[in-house]
């Protein structure tokens, strides 16, 4: 029930003094219809009025009886609550919602279910019996004032025996009917504190259980719950993860296969913890920042290592790992927030998340590893501004701006991560093609923005924003293959990117065009090829051959990275002369793309002998005089397509790494 600008009050004393004056009147009545009607039939005279009155005085008897039952809900529904000051009849008044029918029904399930159900039926029927009244529970939700009353009059024992006790019966709708009193539990817990005895249940779930078992089933009722941040933090701490702090290597296995199955829920009550706060980050960075209580001299990132340390040698790991790796998206707010606008709680949270991560590496448990990849690609600015060399190589990983840092538009990272730092992480899930793919994705279409928007500012005036921003993402995507070499070995890394070059790039010479993929996805392996050719002492020249191989044509990266970059600066409007009609489309009606350039090619040389490499050449010699015709603009391209293939992260690792 809303709270309202009106009082709502009742005082037990009173109506028991309403109840007992009842009483008293019902038995006057009643006397008096018993002794006139018994002399007026004396008389043979007629009594419907005394029969009457008898009727009113039957209904006052019951009344006392719903009276009396009132009073000793509503005492205990107060328990616990401070009497208000002033004195007098008023000084034991009870500030209760005043709906109290559903109170009623609250009672009646609390009383079925703690003194019935569970006390004199067992099996099958008891759960038959459990879910057919299931739906009651659930419904309490929809007053929570209602849903507090029924938890605080349950018994104890059961309510925090819940799960087991339902899944001990092997009802088949046991995980419907636990979510059912989890639901009306995230409504009491959400609502403003009306009821006085509900806060001896929510005081008891943020204590210490006793047990291993008793904590997991608090934390197996509360994690269909939705509760506030607060409750979600305190209880995960107090049920389990402040203990796991303290004395992590023990066995945390507390439940058995019967709840498991029933509810898919981890047995191991670290795990479940974790699954508590994940989802809610606010709950996730309160929990993390008080771990372990005032004992526990960790750093955050040292917390964080801590669990996965328990997860790589515990036999329940991938349950722990999988719950602490969407911990970590939730405390970062990946799936929240933009990137490149991270609020100050969240990056903060995610750079000691990647310095925690970062050291595992490829041995990352991967289950954990979606995570990351979540991770990184929300936080694709920071990592593309980690990679960098070009500026203060030599800084630590940290929320200042490094000393002589140039800001790149369109590049607004929350915090600055060391190449190193910014190399660890990428190896903790490029070992992966799936989730490298994924996060491919996210740093071509970031790429091609960030570039735009450089060569926007740099058509305004030139500072040259456009050539650091290639030489950023060169970097970058040099960064990202030397993890990948590290992660997955030089065969298989380098075959990988055949494919997916020979897939994805008209510049291999495939005779078809890309489903997948377009200039931004193109552009982005491209730039791995580069970076990568020259990170290998002796691939360089082997990648052409077995490029050669896998498509019988001739390879030339560097020709499909220089027309599209010409492409982004003519788009972004640089100076430049309007190039000639044959390079506008008739279509789009800008310039035209490789892309555009490669299909009339292949066009024009279906019905004959002449190879398609050959018409597209013949295409290329207007783009080639147009740009030459343009010093400034083929200046800057021709240092922006190359810078964008570098070596740096080979040769800068073994240093800053």
């Amino acid at each position: 029930m809303a709270p309202t600008a009106e009082f709502c009050g009742i005082d037990p004393e009173g109506m028991g003094q309403l109840a007992t004056s009842l009483r008293g009147a019902a038995d006057r009545l009643t006397a008096f219809s018993q002794e006139f009607e018994g002399k007026l039939r004396q008389h043979g005279i007629s009594t419907p009025a005394l029969r009457e009155i008898a009727d009113i005085a039957d209904w006052g008897g019951t009344q006392v009886s719903m009276l009396h039952g009132r009073i000793d809900l509503i005492k205990t529904l107060g328990d616990g609550a401070p009497e208000l000051a002033g004195g007098g009849d008023r000084s034991s008044l009870v500030r209760l919602p005043d709906e109290m029918e559903d109170f009623e029904t609250a009672r009646g399930l609390a009383n079925m279910y703690g003194n019935d159900i569970f006390v004199n039926f067992d099996g099958e029927l008891q759960g038959e019996i459990i879910h057919n009244h299931a739906d009651k529970v659930a419904k309490l939700a929809e007053n929570p004032q209602a849903a507090a009353a029924f938890f605080a009059l349950l018994s104890p024992k059961v309510r925090d025996s819940l799960p087991s006790l339902i899944a001990g019966t092997g009802s088949k709708t046991a995980k419907k009917d636990l979510a059912a009193f989890s639901a009306a539990l995230g409504a009491a817990l959400r609502a403003p504190a009306l009821v006085p005895a509900f806060a001896k249940v929510r005081n008891d779930l943020v204590k210490p259980a006793g047990s291993k078992v008793a904590a997991w089933n608090r934390l197996a009722l509360l994690k269909g719950a939705n509760a506030p941040s607060s409750v979600r933090s305190a209880a995960a701490r107090a049920l389990v993860l402040d203990d796991f702090a303290k004395k992590p290597r023990q066995d945390w296995r507390a439940a058995g296969p019967t709840e498991t199955k029933a509810y898919g829920l981890p047995s191991d009550v670290v795990a479940l913890g974790l699954e508590v706060l994940a989802g809610d980050g606010t709950a996730v960075r309160d929990a993390f920042a008080k771990l372990g209580g005032a004992d526990v001299k960790l750093s955050q990132t040292e917390k964080m290592k801590r669990f996965l340390d328990y997860a790589k040698s515990a036999g329940t790991g991938d349950e722990v790992a999988d719950a602490f790796g969407r911990v970590l998206e939730a405390g970062t707010e990946a799936m929240t927030e933009k990137p490149g606008r991270h609020s100050p709680a969240a990056a903060a949270f995610a750079l000691d998340a990647i310095k925690a991560m970062g050291p595992f590496g490829d041995g990352l448990p991967t289950v954990a590893k979606d995570s990351m990849v979540t991770i990184a690609k929300s936080y694709i600015h920071e990592l593309a501004s980690g990679a960098r060399f070009d500026k203060a190589v030599y800084r630590s990983s940290g929320m200042e701006v490094p000393e002589g840092w140039i800001v790149l538009p369109g590049v607004t990272p929350a915090f600055y991560l060391s190449p190193g730092d910014t190399h660890r992480f990428l190896k903790s899930f490029v070992g992966d093609k799936r989730l490298t793919d994924d996060f491919d994705s996210t740093a071509a279409r970031f790429r091609y923005d960030a570039l735009t928007t450089a060569a926007r500012m740099d058509a305004q005036t030139d500072d040259g924003y456009f050539e650091l921003a290639s030489t950023m993402f060169g970097d970058l995507a040099g960064l990202e293959f030397k993890a990948t070499l590290d992660a997955r070995g030089e065969r298989d890394a380098t075959d990988a990117l055949i494919r997916d070059l020979t897939k994805n790039t008209f510049a291999l010479g495939i005779d078809r065009i890309p489903i997948l993929g377009g200039v931004k996805e193109a552009g982005w392996e491209l730039a791995k090829a580069y970076g990568g050719s020259k990170l290998l002492d002796d691939w360089a020249g082997s990648f052409e051959t077995r490029v050669e191989e896998a498509t019988g044509n001739r390879s030339d990266f560097v020709l499909r990275l220089k027309y599209d970059t010409a492409h982004i600066l003519h788009s972004a409007g640089y100076p430049a002369s309007e190039p000639p009609a044959e390079l506008i489309s008739k279509t789009a009606g800008g310039l035209k793309t490789y892309d555009d350039l490669v299909v009339e090619a292949k066009k024009e040389a279906g019905g004959s002998d002449m190879k398609w490499e050959r018409a597209l050449g013949k295409k290329l010699i207007a783009y080639e005089r147009w740009m030459d015709s343009n010093k400034k603009l083929d200046v800057k391209l021709e240092n922006s397509s190359r810078i964008q293939a570098n070596e740096t992260a080979r040769e800068q690792l073994r240093i800053w790494g």
